[in-house]
C-alpha cells in the first residue's frame, strides 16, 4: 500500500508516476501580487481539496504521451485477449449468446488486466500480487461480460463497477474477490465524479471512432467498422486506465495530480523569469518617461 504517497520524493520517471504532490508557482504569484485564493472544494477524506475532473484527463493525456511506446505496448499485449476471442468465436459454431458472452470477457479481461497493469507501474509490488491480480481481473472479466451479454449499454452503465476492483487490488488495498466489494463501494462513494469521468471517456471515445470512421471511409462497410473500432480501443484504452487510476487516488487521498518529475520547478524558474522581465521593463520605461 506504499504507492500512493501525500509527500516524500519525486519517484523515477521510468516507474510513470501519474501524480505526486506540487506547487502551483501561478498559485504563488497571485499570493505575491496581493490576489485573493480560490475557493477550494469539494474535499477528499483526508481535508485534502479534489482536483477539478479535468485535471485527471488532462494528467493521463500527458503521461500517455510521455511514455506513448510503453503504454502502445501493453495495451497491445492486452489487445490480445479480445482478438483471440474474435478468432474462437468465428471458428466455433457457439449459440449467439455463448459467441457473445466469449468475446466480451476476452475484451472485458484485456481492459481490466490494462488497467492493474497501469497502477502496477505506480505502487509497485505487482509481482507479489500478482496472483491476487489475475484472481481480481478474471472475477471482474466474468462480471462484464455477463452485464454485456445482457447489453452492451448495461456494461457502459456499469462500467464503473468493472473499472475501480482492478485498481484496488494492484494498489494492494484488498486482495483476490475482497477488491469486487472494495471497488463497488468507492464507485457508489464517489459517483458523481466517476460517471463525469465516464462522460468525459464517452466524449473521447465518440470522437476518436468518428475520425477514424470517416478516415477509413474508402474501405468496404464492414472493415472499415472492424477497423475503427480497433483503432478507437487501442487509443481509449489507456486513457481511460490511466484516467480512473487518477481518479481512485485523488479520491482516496494519497494521490495528487501534478505535472511530470522537474516541470515544477522549470515552471517555476520559468515564472521568476517573466517577473524579473516584467521588473526591468518597468524600470526602463521609468527612464524613457522620466519618472526616476
Amino acid at each position: 500500500m506504499g504507492i500512493f504517497r501525500r509527500s516524500g520524493p519525486t519517484p523515477d520517471p521510468d516507474s510513470d508516476p501519474a501524480v505526486e504532490p506540487s506547487a502551483d508557482p501561478a498559485a504563488e504569484s497571485d499570493v505575491e501580487d496581493g490576489e485573493p485564493e480560490a475557493e477550494l472544494g469539494p474535499f477528499g477524506p483526508t481535508g485534502r481539496p479534489l482536483h477539478p475532473i479535468g485535471a485527471y484527463f488532462e494528467a493521463a493525456f500527458r503521461r500517455y504521451g510521455i511514455n506513448i511506446l510503453g503504454y502502445s505496448v501493453y495495451t497491445l499485449i492486452c489487445g490480445l485477449l479480445p482478438i483471440g476471442a474474435a478468432l474462437i468465436v468465428s471458428a466455433a459454431a457457439f449459440p449467439e449468446w455463448v459467441g457473445l458472452f466469449v468475446f466480451f470477457f476476452g475484451f472485458t479481461l484485456g481492459n481490466v488486466l490494462l488497467i492493474a497493469l497501469t497502477t502496477s507501474l505506480v505502487s509497485g509490488g505487482g509481482r507479489e500480487r500478482l496472483n491476487s491480480i489475475l484472481t481480481t481481473c478474471v472475477a471482474t472479466g466474468v462480471f462484464g461480460a455477463v452485464l454485456a451479454t445482457l447489453h452492451p449499454v448495461v456494461a457502459i452503465v456499469f462500467y464503473p463497477l468493472i473499472v475501480f476492483p482492478p485498481i484496488v487490488v494492484a494498489s494492494g488495498d484488498a486482495e483476490g474477490l475482497r477488491a469486487l466489494p472494495a471497488g463497488w463501494k468507492i464507485a457508489l462513494r464517489w459517483a458523481k465524479r466517476t460517471y463525469a469521468c465516464l462522460l468525459g471517456i464517452f466524449v473521447v471515445t465518440a470522437a476518436v471512432w468518428f475520425g477514424f470512421t470517416i478516415f477509413l471511409s474508402p474501405l468496404e462497410d464492414g472493415l472499415q467498422k472492424q477497423l475503427a473500432f480497433a483503432v478507437t480501443t487501442f487509443l481509449v484504452w489507456p486513457i481511460s486506465a490511466l484516467v480512473f487510476r487518477n481518479l481512485y487516488g485523488d479520491v482516496t487521498g494519497r494521490l495528487i495530480i501534478n505535472a511530470p518529475p522537474n516541470e515544477d520547478a522549470q515552471r517555476k524558474a520559468l515564472m521568476k523569469k517573466r517577473r524579473e522581465k516584467s521588473k526591468r521593463n518597468r524600470v526602463r520605461i521609468k527612464k524613457v518617461t522620466g519618472e526616476e
